[in-house]
């Protein structure tokens, strides 16, 4: 029994003496460090890299033990060549992008288990840089900035302790301290004038509908994002009152004009009109309404989350501003707009809204031909009702009215899990089920009105949006929505079927509509405490935060600096941006002179060495002998015989005093300071 406990302390001993060591304590840090990126790169990652780079963290803090031995070479180079053709069989479907990433991770990893040198250490810290940078293609909010600065000083620190043999940990941790202090003025300077260019890259396209709405609509699409409270896109205008009221917040992104029955899209023949009115140089009519002289125009601006997606979203008719910004977009003739390239990270796009204009037909003919087609491929009550009404009424404007009335009076109700309805949806969804979200009422009126000769289309986009103060909103992908636009009287105007069901949906959002029915948008796992004026106040803070990163830190794109430029300097000449790029050169060689160029200080003395060293110059010009470089003890053996026995008094006094508060610290300066000077003034008396 006691050999057990001894051998157990034993190994207990080996562990404390091996976890001392800097070297062993620097390779656990970057284990942490390589861990921590492993978490924050779930998403690119696959699943059996992320469980070899948790083994081979797990591998290598064991072999830190004595106890423990590492995998040899072989081992490793083992699992390398299995890796590379697990990577080779998988790198098509995840695409190059996420290939390269977790290429990078499975080195990281398999170098991590041998890490012996200081290259092997070097190159570890090195692999680990590249993978923050890879964190940041895909995430660039304030929190994943705190979290890899956090990561990247810890691998700071490990270096400091790792290359600091014999020095104290606490100097290492002080030392790495002050060299990120000291490189964020620079940072800030490169960041404000540093020219902002574009990425090198082009970001691979999305695999899935996560990032928001899609260009297909099939019923309860739409109902599968009310479950995301992710962001989707935050709007900031230039005062209170610029900001629409809550009902007439229509964020138009697509008009979906082609129907097989079942789903809804883009039409083709939209696409090709587009295509060939843009290469004729036909002006779309946004252009032409940017270029009227219109009274009431609210400008504000849009901060869009990554959608992979070139769609934007906004009030409707709204045109965009491109001299600000980044991206160019245009406009298309069904009064949408389309950027120049996708949305790959957060970006910010300056919009004006008319909201007296009105949505007129930019194609003649083709639009209302475009949208009275009918799929004949099923939902034959559904045709039949809309052929009934057009011969009950005689106007577009009452057949609008007499379905809306029937959504109202007709027994529907809202919800966000309807019945699955596979064939026939609308004629189901009418006359069986009359329970369905905004993408069911929509399809069905726009079949609907179809069937009775009434031009009509489905509106994909978002409505609503959450005050984050005064001036901005938020829209979330919870806000996803779809409405109908019918031609009526050559203009096309908004009709949501949905008011009719859920009125609240749109006066005050999703959530509170599903609470006055019965439902929930999704489940808490803290239930009502997530709902405590804490967690309120909290999550208001930080969405604040996140919202002031995205639009002075991720908005500050080459427009933003440019208008900063001109702002302090005026109009911009290539002579000025020379003196602003050379200034900033020289002011971060200054900073960097200031902060590694030697520089001498200045001994300060005490007071009480002040009073010493006066004393002892009144001696010198008394006796006519200089100090120099002798000692206190020396110097006075040589001027006693000069002076009176009072002077010799006071000056050996003074010599005492000074030892001792210098050297023997027996007493304290506030102490000795008054009686030195009252020596100083005993001597001079004597020396006179």
């Amino acid at each position: 029994m006691s050999s057990a406990i001894l051998s157990r302390l034993t190994q207990l001993t080996v562990v404390k003496s091996v976890f001392s060591q800097p070297t062993s304590v620097a390779v656990l840090m970057l284990c942490i460090a390589f861990s921590l990126i492993l978490f924050t790169l779930t998403a690119p990652l696959m699943t059996w890299v992320i469980m070899l780079g948790g083994c081979a963290v797990i591998v290598r803090a064991a072999g830190l033990s004595a106890l423990n031995s590492l995998p040899t070479s072989r081992t490793v180079n083992l699992l390398a060549i299995l890796a590379v053709f697990a990577l080779s069989w998988f790198g098509f479907s995840v695409g190059l992008l996420d290939s390269m990433i977790n290429l990078l991770t499975v080195a990281c990893a398999l170098k991590i288990m041998l890490v012996e040198k200081k290259r092997d250490f070097h190159l570890i810290v090195c692999t680990c840089l590249f993978l923050i940078g890879c964190g940041f293609i895909s995430s660039l909010s304030v929190f994943a900035w705190i979290g890899y600065t956090g990561i990247l000083a810890l691998l700071l620190f490990a270096t400091a302790i790792y290359h600091g043999a014999g020095v104290p940990k606490s100097k290492s941790i002080k030392f790495v301290t002050v060299l990120i202090v000291q490189a964020f003025p620079i940072a800030l300077l490169l960041f404000l004038l540093l020219p902002q260019l574009p990425p090198l890259w082009q970001m691979p396209t999305s695999k899935s509908t996560e990032t928001g709405l899609s260009d297909t609509v099939t019923p309860g699409d739409i109902a599968s994002l009310a479950s995301s409270s992710e962001l989707a896109f935050s709007a900031t205008f230039e005062n209170a009152e610029a900001v629409p009221v809550a009902p007439s917040r229509y964020w138009r992104a697509m008009t979906l004009e082609h129907f097989d029955g079942k789903t809804w899209s883009i039409s083709n023949k939209r696409k090709q009109a587009e295509q060939q009115l843009a290469y004729m140089g036909k002006p779309t009519p946004l252009s032409a309404l940017a270029e009227e002289n219109t009274p009431q125009v609210i400008s504000y601006e849009l901060i869009v989350e990554p959608t992979q997606q070139t769609w934007l979203f906004a009030l409707a008719p709204s045109t965009p501003n491109n001299r600000e910004n980044s991206i160019f977009v245009r406009s298309l003739f069904d009064f949408t707009l389309r950027a120049n390239s996708p949305i790959s990270s957060k970006k910010a796009f300056y919009l004006r809204y008319y909201p007296t204009a009105q949505i007129t037909s930019g194609i003649g003919n083709f639009e209302s031909q475009l949208n009275l087609q009918v799929s004949m491929n099923g939902n034959p009550q559904a045709r039949a009702w809309g052929q009934t009404l057009a011969k009950q009424y005689s106007s577009a404007q009452q057949i609008v009215s007499a379905i809306m009335r029937e959504f109202n009076q007709g027994g529907f109700r809202y919800t966000l899990s309807p019945n699955a309805m596979p064939t026939d949806p609308i004629d189901r969804f009418l006359f069986e089920e009359r329970s369905g979200f905004c993408a069911h009422y929509a399809g069905a009126m726009v079949y609907v009105l179809r069937a009775a000769g009434v031009p009509a289309r489905m509106v994909t986009g978002y409505q609503g949006g959450s005050a984050l103060n005064d001036n901005v909103l938020q829209i979330r992908q919870y806000d996803a929505h779809a409405w109908v636009e019918a031609f009526i009287d050559g203009v096309w105007i908004r009709h949501d079927p949905t008011s009719m069901v859920a009125p609240s949906r749109l006066t005050f959002g999703l959530e509170r509509a599903l609470e006055e029915l019965g439902e929930s948008r999704e489940a808490s796992i803290l239930g009502d405490l997530s709902n405590a004026a804490i967690f309120a106040t909290l999550q208001s803070w930080f969405q604040q935060l996140d919202y002031s990163w995205s639009k002075w830190v991720l908005g500050f794109d080459n427009t933003a600096q440019t208008n900063m430029l001109e702002e302090l300097l005026g109009s911009l000449t290539p002579q000025k941006m020379r003196v602003v790029f050379l200034s900033a050169i020289g002011l971060i060689g200054l900073i960097l002179a200031l902060y590694f160029l030697p520089n001498t200080h200045r001994n300060t003395l005490s007071p009480s060495h002040r009073v010493l060293l006066n004393a002892i110059k009144c001696v010198e010009a008394k006796t006519g002998k200089e100090r120099g470089n002798k000692t206190l003890s020396a110097f006075m053996s040589e001027v006693n015989p000069l002076i009176n026995e009072d002077a010799t008094k006071a000056l050996t006094l003074l010599c005492e005093l000074f030892e001792h508060e210098k050297y023997a610290h027996r007493t304290q300066e506030t102490k000795v300071y008054p009686t030195m000077k009252r020596q100083l003034k005993m001597l001079k008396q004597a020396l006179k």
